[in-house]
């Protein structure tokens, strides 16, 4: 059999921010619905350098597919001159269990599907008037996060804050070719004193939001937690928060900023509500102009499903040669190509 890659200049070249919006809601309404198979994430961990793989997997409850991803991020790799992030997806038939379609897509997949989330939920909970969008982070889930966030909340005021002064310049003057009006800020502090949305996206293991610095009004997206020992947030504006969404609840509890004022007492196991309830419109994101709301981001194999499986259907719908002569400015993508396998 001929197994099909297909490569990040077609990915590039088929997918669309409001479709790949589109099925990263729905993925969240029906993982909040129970139409998800899938099981537990497994995690790599890595000190020396720091790192992480994660791999997910499952299929929508009467599919024709079913998907395993692969993603990691090694945090020292931009000071070797390489991205942090890299990673493929593997599409199966869910009827005969024979290989569809390898996605190469270097990890840039699981950062859209992210950064879909994280602008779903920053819309989820934000107040009906912002002041300005709050960047945590100056990786490329920083990057993706201000323009589809920003996008989503019409807004094109942008504060960054990074550990590197020197890559938040960056990233903000790379934004602002975008059409964005992006500063960046010197401390934390500054973001949530000009911001009423903030998304934080840093791989931080200790937190890096004092309790001190929210005021009321605000919303905080928190994507970071994503594995064992990462924390952005501190606890205890969680247990100011009167609304706080989750992905899903068990990951959230287990490594999330969930698990954490869980963990510290301040805050009953069933105090948060479903991402996915409030994107169909069954619970509100916010119920006051003065609530601190938190939406706990960990990721959902329901996400990289939806994405993978409109990638392959789009992909494959593309006249002959349209895909081998597109152009992408990733200089590392190749065409499709093809593995005879057996």
């Amino acid at each position: 059999m001929t197994l099909p890659i297909y490569s990040l200049t077609e990915l590039r070249t088929v997918l669309k921010r409001d479709d790949m919006l589109r099925v990263v809601r729905d993925a969240c309404i029906q993982h909040a619905k129970d139409n998800i198979i899938s099981a537990k994430s497994g995690e790599l961990m890595f000190q020396e350098p720091p790192g992480d793989c994660h791999i997910r997997l499952g299929y929508f409850r009467g599919g024709q597919t079913f998907v395993v991803k692969l993603a990691m991020g090694f945090y020292e790799n931009p000071s070797k001159g390489l991205e942090t992030n890299n990673g493929l997806m593997l599409v199966f038939s869910s009827q005969t269990g024979k290989i569809v379609a390898l996605l190469n897509d270097q990890g840039w997949l699981t950062s859209w599907r992210t950064a879909a989330a994280g602008a779903l939920a920053a819309k989820a909970g934000a107040p009906s008037h912002i002041t300005a969008l709050g960047i945590l982070g100056t990786g490329h889930q920083a990057e993706h996060q201000a323009q589809w966030a920003a996008h989503l909340l019409g807004t094109d005021r942008v504060f960054i804050w990074g550990r590197d002064p020197t890559r938040a310049t960056r990233l903000a003057e790379k934004l602002e070719h975008h059409g964005l009006t992006v500063y960046v800020a010197a401390t934390v502090e500054k973001v949530f004193e000009h911001c009423n949305v903030v998304i934080t996206c840093t791989p931080s293991t200790q937190p890096i939001v004092p309790v001190s610095a929210v005021k009321p009004g605000t919303h905080i997206v928190a994507l970071g937690s994503d594995s064992l020992g990462k924390q952005e947030l501190d606890p205890q504006i969680l247990s100011l928060a009167r609304v706080i969404m989750t992905d899903d609840h068990r990951q959230c509890a287990e490594r999330g900023e969930l698990a954490h004022a869980l963990r510290a007492g301040l805050i009953a196991n069933t105090a948060d509500i479903s991402l996915g309830q409030v994107l169909a419109g069954n619970l509100p994101g916010r119920l006051g102009a003065d609530d601190i709301t938190v939406a706990d981001l960990t990721g959902l194999a329901a996400q990289d499903i939806a994405i993978a499986t409109l990638a392959v259907g789009l992909v494959q719908a593309m006249k002959p040669g349209d895909a081998s002569t597109a152009t992408c400015n990733q200089s590392e993508s190749t065409p499709e190509q093809t593995i005879t396998i057996g």
